[in-house]
Formats: C-alpha cells, sequence, structure tokens
C-alpha cells in the first residue's frame, strides 16, 4: 500500500491548486485523478481567469497540472471507489489499488445536468453552454435562450439581458425582465454550429427559433457522492459542507471546488479552495504526523 501525508482526489483546478499548496508546505501529496482535468479542461475558451487572457482550458489546466509538479506533487491515474475514515484515511480505487493518508482532500467537481436530447454532447462549445457566466460574454449583442426551470436558470437569464441583444427562457414559471418567456420543451438542436432549437409546447405544437446560442440552466449535480456521501456532511443536493478552512464535518477530511456548497462556481473560486483546503490538510498532516511519531 502507498502512503502517502495527503492525498487528493480530483485533477481539475480545485484539486491541482491543493496539490500546489500542500506540496509547498514540505508534506508528500498524491493526486488521484481521473484523467479528465474537470469541466475546465473540456472548456474551449475561457476569459475569465485573471491574469490568463484568453486561454483554452486544457491549456490552462495543464500549466496547473505542471506547476504542481514542480512543487513535488504525485499524479496516480485512477478513479476513487471508496474512502475509510480513520486516524489514517485511506482511499481504494476501482482497480483494487490502496492508498492511505493523514489528510484527504476531495475535489471531484460537479457535472451540468444535460437537456437529453440528440447529440447534445456534440454541441457543446458550438453555440451550447452550461455556464452563461463562463461563456456569456461570447454572446455579446446576439440572440440566445436560457433552458430551465429552476431559480438558476431565472438568474442566467437576468445575467444575459445584459449583454445579449435577444434573450428567450424557455420552460420557466416566471418572466424575466428583458426576456421574452415561452412555454414548452426543447426537442431538438438545428445546425452546426447551433443555429437554433425546436420548442414543443404541452398542446404538441412546435415552434422554431433561430439563436446564436444556447445556455442549459437545469442545475449542476455534485460528482462522487457514491464515494463522500455517507463519510461527510452534506446539503440537500448533495454538496459537501466546510468551515472556512474547508474541512468537512470529519477531521483530516477537506474538500474543494464545485463539490463544495457555495453561491458561485467559477474556477477562480475552485482555485481559492484548493489553495485553502491544501494549506490546512498539509498543517493537519503535519501535526498528526507529530503527534504520532513526533517527527
Amino acid at each position: 500500500m502507498k502512503e502517502y501525508d495527503v492525498i487528493i482526489i480530483g485533477g481539475g483546478p480545485a484539486g491541482l491548486s491543493a496539490a500546489i499548496y500542500a506540496s509547498r508546505s514540505g508534506v508528500s501529496v498524491c493526486v488521484v485523478d481521473a484523467g479528465t482535468g474537470g469541466a475546465a479542461s473540456n472548456t474551449p475558451t475561457i476569459e475569465n481567469y485573471p491574469g490568463a487572457g484568453v486561454i483554452d482550458g486544457y491549456e490552462l489546466v495543464a500549466r496547473m497540472r505542471a506547476d504542481a509538479e514542480r512543487c513535488g506533487a504525485k499524479f496516480l491515474q485512477g478513479e476513487a471507489a471508496r474512502v475509510k475514515n480513520g486516524k489514517e484515511k485511506r482511499v481504494i480505487l476501482r482497480s483494487g489499488e490502496e492508498l492511505s493518508c493523514y489528510a484527504l482532500v476531495l475535489a471531484f467537481g460537479s457535472m451540468p445536468k444535460k437537456l437529453g436530447v440528440a447529440n447534445e454532447r456534440d454541441y457543446a462549445g458550438a453555440g451550447l453552454s452550461y455556464c452563461a457566466t463562463c461563456d456569456g460574454n461570447f454572446f455579446k449583442g446576439k440572440t440566445v435562450a436560457v433552458v430551465g426551470t429552476n431559480a438558476h436558470a431565472k438568474s442566467d437569464a437576468g445575467y444575459l439581458t445584459g449583454i445579449a441583444k435577444k434573450v428567450y427562457v424557455i420552460g420557466a414559471k416566471e418572466d424575466v425582465d428583458g426576456a421574452e418567456r415561452i412555454d414548452g420543451t426543447v426537442v431538438t438542436l438545428c445546425g452546426m454550429p447551433l443555429s437554433g432549437v425546436t420548442v414543443r409546447a404541452a398542446d404538441g405544437e412546435e415552434r422554431e427559433l433561430s439563436l446564436d446560442g444556447l445556455f442549459v440552466s437545469l442545475g449542476y449535480e455534485p460528482s462522487g457522492r457514491d464515494v463522500y456521501g455517507k463519510i461527510v456532511e452534506t446539503n440537500e443536493q448533495g454538496y459537501i459542507v466546510c468551515d472556512r478552512k474547508m474541512q468537512t464535518s470529519e477531521e483530516g477530511i477537506f474538500a474543494a471546488g464545485d463539490i463544495v456548497d457555495k453561491p458561485l462556481r467559477q474556477i477562480v473560486c475552485a482555485v481559492s479552495d484548493g489553495a485553502i483546503a491544501g494549506q490546512f490538510a498539509a498543517t493537519y498532516a503535519r501535526q498528526t504526523i507529530k503527534a504520532q511519531t513526533g517527527r
């Protein structure tokens, strides 16, 4: 069994930031990475990460990983299947390999809920977005639609009215100032890149909308709940509850990024969470080691 002072589950911005800060504190660090790089690495263009200018998400995450490696973090490609809590934490991978540590950082991230229409995956980054705050500025002065029935959709539509020329909000239960509300469900994505959608009303009548962009605002769901859900405290949606040091309800288990209960999910926020989690995970590990071994 491989032993480390700190183990971080997740190789996205939150996990990589935690790896940088923990490694710089002088402890041994292993990042368990499923190889996805998080949602950020699949974002074609990022323009709101301070100091990076306009950058491809894959490149930004690659730079963060290089920084973590330069600071001494080790990487192990694999997927966490279970976590065992105790004075020493255990991470069991789906391959059967087992790792141990004194402090654990959970940085699984979250995934946006999908529309569930044909070829949806192909449209991501080609007129279809799951984040109005991230991508809204690319549609300045254009015609867009937001689809969703929850408060998140209403907020996104309100945000986009200050950017886009025309905003439709599809499926919302309430009107949004500056937007045209359309009752119905999106059933078809048209063109490539996206040029419009077909919306079906409750009575079966269909309407085609010409669009430059479509924002899916059905909410998010945290990843990794099957791993940590019965170990640490979560809210009703399954997001982890942390204190200001990013420690969960369990001593020595920290969390960072999009799986944390928070009002805004952006790369810059994930990196901030990771820095805090990594720093205090390292502190916890050193204190535990000193208490157990005197070194």
